[in-house]
Order: C-alpha cells, then sequence, then structure tokens
C-alpha cells in the first residue's frame, strides 16, 4: 500500500501537471465549427449562393411577389423567406475538454477512495495529509471548470485525438491518466 501512495504522490506532485490542468482551465483548446440553420431572411448573418440554391429547394423558402424580389423565374418575381445560413461558431466543447474533466473526476475518486483507506491506518498516517492537500487542489482546479464540459459524459476515451497527442498541456494530462491506469 505504500508503494501505490508513492506512485500517486509521484503523479500529482510533478509541477507540469498543475501548470497544465490550470492553463487549460484557464483557456482550454476549442473548435470552429461550420453550422447551417434554416432561418427567417431578416436573420441570416452570411448568406452563400450554394446555401442559396439549397434554401430554394426547401417547402416555405420561396413565395411569388409583386413587391422587391430576389430572383426571376417563369417570368414570376419570387422572394425568399427562410434562407440556409452559414455560423460560424466556436465550441469549447471538444473531446480533449472533456478528457481533461474526465481526468479530474477520475482523480477525485481514486484519490478520495485511497485517502478514505489510508485514513485509520497508523502505519500510513503520514501520506494523509499529503493527499488531502492534493484532493483540495484538484477540488479547486474543478470548481474553475467551465460547465460547458464540466458535466459533459465522455462516450469513449478519445486517446488518439491530436490536441492530447501534441499539445504540451493536453498531452501532461494524457500521460498522468496512463500512469494511473497502469498502476491500478
Amino acid at each position: 500500500m505504500e508503494n501505490k501512495a508513492e506512485a500517486l504522490l509521484d503523479i500529482f506532485e510533478r509541477p507540469a501537471l498543475w501548470v497544465a490542468l490550470r492553463g487549460i482551465c484557464d483557456h482550454p483548446k476549442h473548435e470552429l465549427r461550420v453550422e447551417t440553420p434554416f432561418v427567417g431572411v431578416g436573420e441570416a448573418q452570411a448568406l452563400d449562393a450554394s446555401l442559396l440554391g439549397m434554401s430554394a429547394l426547401e417547402p416555405g423558402s420561396i413565395a411569388i411577389t409583386d413587391r422587391r424580389s430576389h430572383f426571376v423565374s417563369h417570368h414570376q418575381k419570387w422572394r425568399f423567406l427562410k434562407v440556409f445560413d452559414r455560423r460560424i461558431i466556436r465550441h469549447e466543447l471538444t473531446p480533449a475538454n472533456q478528457f481533461v474533466a474526465y481526468f479530474i473526476r477520475y482523480s477525485l475518486k481514486l484519490l478520495k477512495g485511497f485517502a478514505y483507506g489510508i485514513a485509520n491506518d497508523e502505519t500510513m498516517s503520514d501520506y494523509f495529509p499529503e493527499f488531502l492537500r492534493i484532493i483540495r487542489r484538484l477540488n479547486a482546479i474543478w470548481d474553475g471548470l467551465s460547465p460547458a464540459f464540466k458535466y459533459a459524459p465522455l462516450a469513449t476515451l478519445p486517446l488518439d485525438n491530436q490536441l492530447l497527442q501534441f499539445d504540451p498541456h493536453y498531452h501532461i494530462i494524457l500521460e498522468s491518466y496512463l500512469a494511473l491506469e497502469s498502476g491500478q
């Protein structure tokens, strides 16, 4: 049990881990995604010719008009009522951020369980304050996480995710997780 305590402390006493967790908590990476909602013409932000063509095929998107028209077809004036709009949306709910939240939840559960196990063991009592300190630090980081990915479920571990593989902060989290798993 003492070896396991030492192994856990080795993982969680690395300053690079805490720098990575704080860095990700303060500035999580995001993805830009293109979305094409079907909106009223007045709500459109970025019209695209190809999207206008697709819009014209949707029921209720165009109407004949005798006023100002958007196009003429078969000697009829037509006006768009609704169109597909191209919007670029910033998303922080990425697999890498979900993995970081999972790592913190997993670590807290593991450390609390271990601390509970050594709480009444006199031979391990010297380790108990160290585990409490680490748990408090992890709880503080958990409280600072964005709610966007804090409670989002993680269906599969994205171990092949490019951000986890190549970003220094995210990679440290991945390495720490793998170290925890190999010590089980």
